[in-house]
């Protein structure tokens, strides 16, 4: 009779699962663990049971940086990016782990747990960090590269959303559609990302000719109920709508979308949304969300790509990488070139 995983499982003292991310070479088990299970099955005799041990060249991290919690909390950006990188690291000969770091955590206890285990290199996920947070990082001599903030003045590596060029794109697909009047739903939750697209939005309109006006902002708090409580509160004391609005990203977008039908608005009949990101979330709406398409595959394969090279060839310079966007059509927004009767 065959050995089996829980075979394994039972006489190592751990879970069936543990031993068949190692027996399968799946990140998911720290490096200490996963080296003793594997001296533990060579010393068995069992190396039969191990798939192709890729990973010799060393681990890499996939590092997921909180600071504030609510946006990585609600929907996390990179449960759908992850599978990817996890394939990329493997296909250059390194298993891909991960580490969960809170700001809140000691200096002692953060720079312990970056530096103690040998790491060959870092993927940060930086998308609730600060500039001062890097310092952790810059220190640890490990190679790293950002995902999902850039930094502009740090000499750092990274990968992040054109934001400008998305917030640019979704202006003017609104305009073509005939929406002059454009709002904007923003969360009181500040990140980098969130910044530069509320500074884009304003600039963009202001370069077309449109109106840029306080009462046209929607504040929200960054949860399912309290943006739609926020959108319904604004609703109550703002009677001249503008006819289309832009959400930061899609969590805002499709939950600010419920609250204006909550509140008897047609969607996209009386208002139009847009989002950004491109997330799931976007079809499980009625109507489905048009939104700001964020090329995910592109993401993973440039992260760890300018990680690997920046681990095996020294560079004098930091790399910045920006992804482009598109404008995923969906039924959101209104045509209201429709409603304009030719003259003959």
């Amino acid at each position: 009779m065959s050995l089996k995983a829980k075979d394994l499982a039972k006489e190592f003292g751990v879970s069936t699962a543990t031993i068949s991310l190692v027996l399968n070479n799946k990140p998911g088990v720290s490096e200490k663990l996963r080296r003793e299970i594997i001296h533990r099955i060579k010393e068995r005799g069992f190396e039969y049971m191990l798939k192709e041990q890729r990973g010799n060249k060393g681990v890499i991290v996939f590092v997921v940086y909180k600071r504030l919690g609510s946006i990585i909390d609600e929907s996390p950006f990179f449960t759908y990016i992850i599978e990817d990188i996890s394939n990329r690291v493997n296909k250059y000969g390194y298993i891909l782990n991960f580490l969960f770091l809170n700001s809140k955590m000691s200096e002692e206890e953060l720079e312990e747990l970056v530096n103690s285990n040998g790491y060959k290199g870092l993927i940060i996920f930086a998308t609730e960090m600060h500039v001062d947070d890097l310092r952790l990082f810059k220190d640890s001599n490990i190679p790293f590269t950002l995902l999902d903030n850039h930094f502009a003045e740090n000499d750092v590596d990274s990968v992040a959303i054109n934001n400008v060029q998305g917030i640019s794109k979704a202006v003017n697909y609104l305009m073509d559609m005939g929406h002059t009047e454009i709002g904007y739903i923003k969360s009181k939750v500040r990140i980098c990302s969130f910044m530069e697209r509320e500074e884009a939005f304003k600039s963009k309109l202001l370069s077309c000719g449109l109106k840029y006006e306080k009462k046209d902002i929607i504040e929200v708090e960054y949860s399912e109920y309290r943006i739609k409580e926020g959108v319904k509160k604004y609703l109550e004391n703002q009677r001249d709508l503008p006819t289309a609005f832009i959400a930061e990203n899609d969590f805002i977008g499709c939950n600010a979308l419920g609250a204006f039908q909550e509140k008897g608005y047609q969607i996209p009949e009386d208002i139009s949304v847009i989002g950004f990101d491109d997330r799931p979330i976007c079809t499980l709406v009625t109507p489905q969300l048009t939104t700001i398409h964020v090329p995910k595959n592109i993401f993973s394969y440039m992260a760890v790509d300018l990680l690997v090279s920046k681990m095996e060839q020294e560079r004098a310079c930091s790399l910045k990488i920006e992804v482009g966007t598109s404008v995923l059509k969906r039924n959101s927004v209104k045509d209201c070139n429709r409603n304009v009767k030719k003259i003959s």
